[in-house]
């Protein structure tokens, strides 16, 4: 693709950044819901929130992330090609022993990450532990949204992974995603369920125990990244693939988590945080629920 071509891209996402901002610029108070100053915290990684819960799981605040990432991706598509380069020069591949164990991390993807959200909400069930029962049903609901809303995106973009187009970080072939794995590299999806649990955990860090961000946060985070840089290094994904993925994972379990936390709950989480897994004696296992639970008025 010409450098012309590939301006455009990047000034493109750029425009939408500016674009967003004006929108939210914008009077909206007949539209949406009035709310409180914004608030920043570093539980929330950086992601607005608005002191109370909003009635809609995404509102017009949320014009201030999706700017930034938008500039942020369109950024980083310029030096899609320098990073791809610089992941494969040797220092960076190094021999069998590096390259076996990025290979390993590699498996560090949406489906492990999801059946370890359903055994925590499955040992909290066991114990008798609602609160690691309701980390797990959180996760595992972030997970979802965030594996469909990334699906979404990625088919109908069809941007060519680096190793189909090597020498060009702008081939798009629209709807190709659907189809064809090769065009499905924008966003990251192991970048986007990595930060969608690193994110998902944090927020209920600061809901159950605020003291322990501190500490939990960099464990949490470090372990976010790994699943992108092992991409890049077996050349599956553009660094703006990784970026966005992780825009994707961070935003949307943030919102998942607050919401579920700031409202009351529904009949379905409910039914699953009243359900009860005990040994029925006889070598099996008897699986109950509470039904005055799940039809109690509800409670945040």
């Amino acid at each position: 693709m010409s450098v012309i071509n590939r301006s455009s891209v990047a000034l493109a996402m750029l425009l939408l950044a500016g674009a967003s901002a004006r929108v939210l610029a914008q009077d909206s108070s007949s539209a949406f819901p009035q709310f409180q100053p914004l608030h920043w915290s570093f539980a929330a990684a950086g992601l607005p929130d608005s002191g109370r819960g909003p009635k809609t799981l995404f509102t017009r605040h949320d014009f201030v992330p999706i700017a930034a990432a938008a500039a942020v991706t369109g950024v980083t598509m310029v030096f899609d090609q320098r990073i791809r380069n610089w992941f494969r020069s040797p220092q960076v591949q190094g021999g069998s022993t590096r390259a076996n164990a990025v290979n390993s991390l590699t498996k560090i993807n949406e489906t492990p990450l999801a059946i370890a959200s359903v055994v925590t909400y499955g040992v909290g069930r066991l114990a008798h532990s609602p609160t690691t029962a309701d980390v797990g049903l959180h996760w595992a609901e972030s997970l979802l949204l965030t594996d469909a809303i990334s699906e979404a995106i990625r088919g109908p973009v069809g941007r060519a992974r680096p190793r189909v187009s090597p020498d060009d970080p702008f081939k798009f072939k629209f709807w190709s995603g659907f189809t064809n794995f090769d065009y499905r590299s924008f966003p990251s999806l192991h970048s986007a369920v990595g930060f969608a649990t690193a994110a998902s955990l944090m927020e209920e860090v600061r809901v159950h125990n605020p003291a322990a961000t501190w500490y939990v946060a960099p464990f949490l985070y470090g372990f976010a990244v790994i699943p992108g840089l092992t991409r890049m290094y077996l050349d599956q994904h553009w660094a703006s693939d990784v970026v966005s993925g992780a825009f994707v994972g961070q935003f949307l379990a943030h919102r998942v988590v607050h919401y579920a936390h700031t409202h009351k709950r529904n009949k379905l989480d409910r039914a699953l945080l009243a359900t009860s897994i005990t040994p029925n004696g006889f070598g099996g296992t008897l699986v109950s629920i509470d039904i005055q639970k799940v039809f109690a008025p509800a409670e945040p």
